[in-house]
């Protein structure tokens, strides 16, 4: 090993009696309906995108507008006297994955809307004053083309005095400002906590040293509060600053309001399930991701159902009978929400439609195509309830605020009817006041795709009635309020008697009750009739996708868990009959059948901290190698391959210790 570097490995030629394997030149297998299933996905994921998207633009749309109208508002050019820097103080929230994409939209909407340059920068790639200013420089005098042809422009970055300045020289700056249509400098610092404080009040002051040549404008990112901020500068730096702040709404109210946009309105043809959203909502929670990361979950929820699942091609809005094989509608009869169908029909004596659903693939379609609508209608409709539970519980006093998220988990799993916190709303609702239920109607007036079946206008209409001919300016009160009870004491054989009496309403007060009474029996109806299980629906495999594995698998990978297995069982990849016989005769049974890392590995197991490369070798050739010259070699490479690949995952490194030994970097199952 000391003098050859390198071996030539040739694999063992095939034995005669092995077939070897054969390519699958004709597919004979493959469904006619993944073109169809494709169509529908790029169909329904265009306008999911589509309200995500809007979501998104809602969720910043002012915040946007008014940090654009405050560099909008800036006076362009600089200034000789020098003044204060206009600064703005943007409070972003402590969730750091979504500082990123929110400053890539300030950076689009002011690049739109004002004549200025917009230079992001961060911590991680400014270490020092230095570094900072050339990424400044680097970053504001690539944002906009300067005319090369221009005579007046200093060759390779010389300054017009003949001198050559330094990289992180402001002049080079200040000579690409001179030549370039812009009238101010933006400079977002996206996380300032990650700044030392010391960076932060040298680049404030070198900044509004310059002001006078260059019209800077400072964008400060602050997880915490603009207080905080204000702490860590000093007094020269603050009176350097000439501040406004600006509140960025909280990425879990982003987030509501996204999650809301997938899930609700009758536009949507597929909703994710209850098991799968925990998943989303939780990691998203656990871990501090990005809306982007979440988007990027529910698209690949969509890819795997569509493609995945071959009874998503009924989704596509124009599929015609003609354009489906009998076999999809074969699989289709064994659902078990078909069956659960059939059933139903049997009790109720329908063996007629049975027969034809049996039977008649047409009939089939068309009953399909008809249910889809009314499964679709009826988790429109669901979703819905869920907004109008939310809206009431929100609207009115002394009750837990609740998220649309966790509503829609609970009913999509079928427990929100019927729970104590329905309940509990409902009899909220009876029992309030004449300003709340005025509140609330104003904000279910407001709710999109309510599906209410009572008229919120001529509520509205009655309330207005009953107040404007109020005596007094107190607001009115339900009989069914706590507070229109009466306790009287009476004393009976030497005992105390407490029994409860209605107090005396007016004639107001006893119309108001009727009013919120007969509201009251509207909503619990329409509540009753909407909140079911979306999984007692028939089709709802092709209506709900709600499937754990594929997510965890891919969002949520453990590759050393994976790596172990595969070096202690190969087995269970290769699925030959050498290693399997291996392992029936022990756990850690080494044979020279077995792959050369997977022995390697096993020596690796049972070595110490610091392993000795010769000890290894020979241990290894002990087990695969033979007497012949030939074979050492061979054996050599794989030894040296394997080591490689171990070094490659990071379970060996060189040591200093010992020149011809290496440190072990993990244990099994640490």
């Amino acid at each position: 090993m000391e003098d050859k570097k390198c071996y030539l490995y040739a694999p063992p030629r095939p034995q005669p009696g092995r077939a070897p394997k054969r390519r699958r030149l004709v597919n004979t297998g493959q469904p006619t309906t993944w073109e169809l299933r494709e169509h529908a996905f790029h169909e329904a994921w265009a306008q999911q995108e589509h309200q995500i998207q809007g979501a998104i633009d809602d969720a910043d749309r002012s915040t946007l507008e008014k940090i654009a109208a405050f560099v909008s508002g800036v006076v362009p050019g600089p200034r000789r006297d020098r003044p204060p820097i206009p600064t703005g103080l943007v409070i972003t929230g402590p969730s750091i994955a979504s500082h990123g994409p929110f400053f890539r939209r300030v950076s689009d909407k002011i690049i739109a809307d004002t004549k200025s340059i917009f230079v992001p920068l961060n911590s991680a790639e400014c270490p020092n004053l230095k570094t900072l200013l050339k990424t400044l420089i680097r970053k504001a005098t690539s944002g906009l083309p300067i005319d090369e042809d221009d005579d007046e422009l200093p060759p390779s970055g010389a300054h017009k005095t003949g001198s050559k300045p330094l990289d992180y020289d402001l002049c080079l700056l200040l000579d690409w400002y001179s030549k370039t249509p812009v009238d101010k400098i933006t400079i977002a610092i996206q996380d300032s906590e990650g700044f030392d404080d010391s960076i932060i009040v040298e680049t404030i002051e070198l900044l509004s040293s310059w002001s006078d040549r260059l019209p800077f404008v400072l964008l400060f990112g602050i997880a915490t509060s603009a207080d905080r901020f204000q702490d860590r500068l000093t007094g020269s730096a603050i009176l350097s600053l000439e501040g406004e702040q600006f509140v960025v709404e909280q990425a879990e109210e982003s987030l509501e309001k996204i999650f809301r946009a997938t899930v609700e309105g009758p536009h949507v043809s597929l909703r994710v399930g209850p098991n799968l959203c925990r998943l989303l909502l939780d990691r998203h929670s656990d871990h501090s991701q990005s809306t982007q990361d979440f988007y990027d979950s529910l698209k690949y929820a969509y890819l795997c159902h569509f493609y995945a699942n071959p009874m998503s091609v009924f989704l596509n809005r124009s599929l015609e009978f003609d354009q489906i094989n009998h076999s999809a509608f074969e699989a289709l009869r064994t659902l078990p929400s078909f069956r659960n169908y059939v059933e139903a029909l049997l009790e109720d004596g329908s063996t007629d439609e049975i027969h034809s659903l049996l039977d008649s693939d047409q009939f089939l379609f068309a009953n399909i195509k008809q249910h889809l609508e009314l499964g679709q209608t009826a988790l429109s409709r669901l979703t819905s309830a869920i907004a109008v539970v939310v809206i009431l519980r929100n609207a009115m006093w002394k009750t837990q605020q609740v998220r649309y998220s966790s509503l829609y988990i609970r009913s999509a799993s079928g427990d929100l009817y019927g729970s104590p916190l329905t309940r509990e709303t409902i009899l909220m609702v009876r029992k309030a006041s004449s300003d709340t239920f005025s509140h609330v109607l104003a904000t279910l007036a407001s709710l999109r795709h309510s599906g209410l079946p009572m008229d919120i206008k001529e509520y509205q209409q009655a309330l207005a009635d009953l107040t404007e001919h109020s005596t007094t300016s107190a607001p009115l009160k339900s009989h069914y309020d706590v507070q229109s009870n009466t306790l009287r004491t009476t004393l009976v054989a030497q005992k105390v008697d407490l029994s409860k009496h209605k107090s005396t309403l007016s004639k107001q007060d006893a119309a108001y009750s009727d009013l919120i009474g007969r509201f009251h029996d509207e909503l619990e109806a329409y509540l009753t009739e909407a909140l079911i299980d979306p999984h007692s629906l028939y089709l709802s495999e092709i209506l709900l996708y709600d499937l754990k594995s594929p997510h965890n698998e891919v969002f949520a990978p453990k590759p050393r868990f994976a790596m172990e297995r595969a070096l202690s069982s190969p087995h269970d990849y290769l699925n030959c009959s050498c290693c399997a016989e291996s392992k029936a005769e022990g756990e850690h049974q080494l044979s020279a059948s077995q792959p050369p890392s997977t022995i390697l590995y096993q020596l690796y197991l049972e070595s110490g901290a610091m392993l000795n490369v010769n000890d290894l070798w020979l241990a290894f050739n002990a087990i695969t190698g033979g007497e012949d010259n030939q074979s050492e070699d061979v054996t050599t490479s794989l030894f040296q391959r394997s080591l490689a690949e171990f070094k490659y995952f990071g379970l060996v490194k060189p040591s200093r210790k010992k020149v011809d030994h290496v440190s072990k970097m993990m244990w099994k199952g640490l």
